[in-house]
């Protein structure tokens, strides 16, 4: 699960700001990430020395490259990436789980009927990304997340990167010899096979706990992967013999994954609300759900402290009337002119921004405000209403950078009346925003 931040760590990497600590990866240090439409994401920030690699960061940019077009279910999918930061970063989903290896220290060896479903969800997970033009090159435990709905790979189009780095000689690598090819052990070109070969090693590893070519210096582990046979003492059959022919020291005697695949039976599919039928022990389960529920509660979003937007000066933004009022009920004039030069006034309070959910005429007239004049509003959505004039409101779109937390409508002024909206928007925790058009007002809340 996520650690803290630690002092030094930074604050955001691109657009994501982060709010943890996820682990190290060959690449380097692992965050939790939050992007603008408030998905998960892991954040991999490179190492200084390889920050300052050229070779590393062409690489990289080509893998990355080549990385972003790999589908499919059970890999974590890049999504951003910027090999010309400094220093260099990539985002991918990010997965709420344990990670094999994580599972296997804590709860012990998986049973045969979890193996053959990992087994056929990492065989399709590694046929994705070989389908575009990438060799995995460091399949092992840590790189495999075991989510709710199945596994996941990642960490695939970094390996090759790291290849030719002065970094690829330090014990980093080296301790994941349990799990390299023979042709990766001695440094022959690595295909598609090599990645089954790894696949053996981490099937093999879920079933005993153990790697089947042993512990020990990893000079020793690449010369038993080299020269000795695997020990698959453990390994309930039928996988036993799966795992010995993806184990051959001959990559071309090694099966494919479509071949896999057809030996072996995948995760359950997922329920009506996304979650797996129960392809992992009762006790890793447990950990995945603890897993998704701290995540959630990470990410969720929060209004800024009070003593963080006092010192922000409010702005405050006024939209001619008469761009509202065709989205009015009971208005048949058609939203003019006007608003187009409102909503250019408006690109900081919203964009692709959250379609206010509310008795009219406050839904129609937040609707119109904040997403350029549309009116159709499910009002089966959500809206609290807090008495009186006032409303919270508790839902936005994914991808807007405001909430609307406080509305407030009032007559016509008298003469003599007037109203502030920034007066109005002291009950409203949080706000930096005001907005007011045809005598209704209202008072934003970044989501950050």
């Amino acid at each position: 699960m996520p650690d803290p931040l630690r002092e030094g760590d930074p604050a955001r990497v691109g657009p994501y700001r982060l709010y943890g600590r996820l682990g190290q990866g060959g690449m380097g240090q692992v965050f939790l990430g939050r992007s603008r439409g408030g998905h998960a994401v892991a954040v991999k920030v490179a190492r200084p020395e390889l920050a300052g690699d050229e070779q590393f960061r062409r690489r990289f940019a080509a893998e990355v490259a080549a990385a972003r077009k790999v589908g499919g279910f059970y890999t974590a999918h890049v999504v951003d990436a910027d090999p010309d930061a400094d220093p260099p970063w990539l985002a991918s989903a990010y997965i709420a789980g344990p990670s094999l290896h994580r599972a296997v220290a804590d709860h012990g060896p998986l049973p045969a009927e979890s193996v053959a479903a990992l087994g056929a969800g990492l065989a399709e997970g590694l046929a994705a990304v070989h389908a575009c033009g990438l060799v995995h090159r460091d399949l092992k435990p840590a790189n495999v997340i075991l989510a709710q709905d199945g596994p996941r790979l990642i960490d695939f189009g970094i390996a090759r990167a790291l290849d030719a780095t002065s970094y690829t000689q330090t014990s980093a690598v080296l301790g994941t010899a349990a799990f390299m090819s023979p042709e990766q052990a001695t440094a022959r070109p690595a295909g598609p096979e090599s990645d089954v070969f790894s696949l053996g090693c981490v099937l093999a590893f879920a079933a005993t706990g153990r790697s089947p070519f042993g512990e020990g210096p990893g000079h020793a582990v690449i010369y038993r992967i080299v020269h000795a046979e695997p020990d698959l003492a453990g390994v309930p059959e039928p996988l036993a013999g799966l795992v010995a022919a993806c184990l051959a020291k001959d990559p071309a005697a090694r099966p494919s994954t479509s071949r896999i695949l057809e030996e072996l039976t995948g995760p359950p599919p997922p329920d009506g609300d996304g979650a797996g039928r129960g392809w992992l022990p009762e006790a890793v389960t447990e950990v995945v759900t603890r897993h998704r529920t701290r995540v959630a509660t990470l990410l969720e979003p929060r209004p800024r402290p009070a003593a963080e937007t006092a010192k922000a000066r409010p702005a405050r933004t006024k939209v001619p009337t008469s761009g509202f009022r065709g989205s009015l009920p009971g208005s048949d004039a058609a939203p003019n002119k006007a608003w187009a030069s409102a909503a250019g006034i408006l690109v900081l309070v919203a964009t692709v921004a959250f379609l206010y959910v509310y008795p009219q005429p406050y839904s129609v007239w937040l609707s119109g405000l904040l997403s350029g004049g549309a009116s159709g509003v499910d009002l089966r959505e959500c809206a609290t209403d807090v008495g009186g004039d006032l409303a919270a409101v508790p839902c936005w779109s994914p991808a807007a950078e405001y909430k609307a937390t406080l509305i407030v409508h009032w007559g016509r002024d008298q003469p003599g009346e007037t109203h502030d909206p920034e007066e109005e928007c002291e009950n409203a925790e949080g706000w930096v925003r005001a907005i007011e058009a045809d005598n209704q007002m209202a008072c934003l809340v970044p989501l950050r």
